[in-house]
């Protein structure tokens, strides 16, 4: 009898805590989800991302994880639509209970997965857009990055220092895009400038060609390139193609290793944007870490592997602060009291006012196919 009792007390007990237990959290495990395109012409640059995410979470877990607690990143396929990000936010909030989105990938579906991210108050982590039009408060919205905005910065107050204001851009056609675009305008227009031309191409890379065209025939002394993926690879073979040399400055998100690998040594005088250090240098103590993790994994480093590993690491940080007994608001509360914490030489700036976590901004240089810097 005594037996009988004390089963129905540990079954209660176990069902009072199931009932009390955060969304997506167990007692060794918790459920991150992440929407992105695991296929179509930006896969490469979206599985660099949560690839370098992996590599810091697999060394977590081999270590035990998070207060005992392994994490799990569940992917979906969006291919890059806006309206399958939507639906598959849905699933990872809905069906899937996650207990955060982490990673999500690009400046469309981020419009369309932020709202349901807010509304369901499920912490939207480290989303791999630099779009201004994203960075309005929101509680449970953390951004890693710089913006969009301050890379475009960064590429006009170097080009016109150096006297060089003959500047066009060329833009994906659609919200990154478009996002780019107005950064661009902005940063020119401070200096009393404007684009000497502006075309769009699209993601897919198909009308490359003939944004070329336009490129070569206003012939501008600099391009800022708002592509990532195939358009970048089909806008500097369009311009070798018509012997069109401006200078060419992309954003981070330009797909730089996809690119030295499709053009070889003539991905040349590309001058990128970054919003993380070089994962090619021995500078900083999360570099190293990072590093060491590719090297052991046998998976090739890159700028975005290198984001996608701080990510990781700047959540797991946060989880780790959250204490044991985790719930989506403890976590929001730990991220906000990360204010100044070293990441391994990046500061990193969260606050209860402040949602993004660096204006990190440096500018490095492919020659022949290499990084010089």
């Amino acid at each position: 009898m005594r037996s009988l009792t004390r089963w129905i007390g540990a079954a209660l007990m176990a069902t009072l805590s199931l009932a009390h237990a955060e969304t997506g959290v167990s007692a060794d495990r918790i459920v991150l989800g992440q929407t992105g395109p695991a296929s179509g012409p930006l896969a490469t640059l979206n599985e660099e991302y949560i690839g370098g995410a992996r590599l810091f979470f697999d060394a977590l877990n081999q270590r035990g994880g998070v207060h005992a607690r392994k994490i799990e990143l569940l992917a979906l396929d969006d291919a890059y639509d806006p309206a399958k990000a939507e639906a598959n936010a849905r699933t990872l909030i809905g069906e899937k209970q996650v207990f955060a989105l982490f990673a999500c990938f690009g400046t469309g579906p981020s419009l369309k997965t932020i709202p349901l991210a807010t509304e369901a108050r499920v912490p939207f982590i480290a989303p791999y857009t630099g779009a201004d039009m994203l960075r309005t408060h929101q509680a449970e919205v953390f951004h890693l990055r710089a913006s969009y905005g301050q890379e475009i910065e960064k590429i006009v107050s170097h080009l016109v220092s150096a006297g060089i204001t003959s500047i066009g851009v060329v833009h994906h056609a659609d919200s990154f895009g478009t996002a780019g675009l107005e950064a661009a305008r902005k940063a020119l227009a401070s200096r009393g400038l404007r684009p000497v031309v502006e075309t769009a191409v699209q993601s897919s890379a198909e009308d490359a060609a003939t944004a070329a065209t336009t490129i070569a025939d206003a012939n501008p002394a600099a391009l800022i390139m708002v592509t990532a993926g195939k358009s970048s690879i089909g806008i500097m073979q369009g311009l070798q193609a018509r012997n069109a040399r401006p200078m060419l400055y992309g954003l981070s998100v330009i797909s730089a290793n996809q690119l030295i690998k499709a053009l070889g040594e003539n991905a040349h005088g590309l001058v990128i944007a970054q919003v993380v250090p070089s994962p090619f240098r021995f500078d900083h103590d999360v570099v190293q870490g990072y590093r060491k993790a590719a090297e052991t994994a046998k998976v090739e480093m890159s700028y975005t592997s290198l984001e996608g590993y701080m990510a990781a690491k700047v959540l797991a940080e946060g989880l780790s602060r959250a204490g044991s007994e985790l719930t989506r608001e403890k976590l929001i509360k730990a991220l906000e009291g990360l204010n100044g914490w070293d990441a391994g030489g990046v500061k990193i700036g969260f606050s209860p006012r402040n949602h993004v976590a660096s204006e990190f901004v440096d500018l490095a240089i492919i020659s022949r196919g290499k990084y010089l810097r």
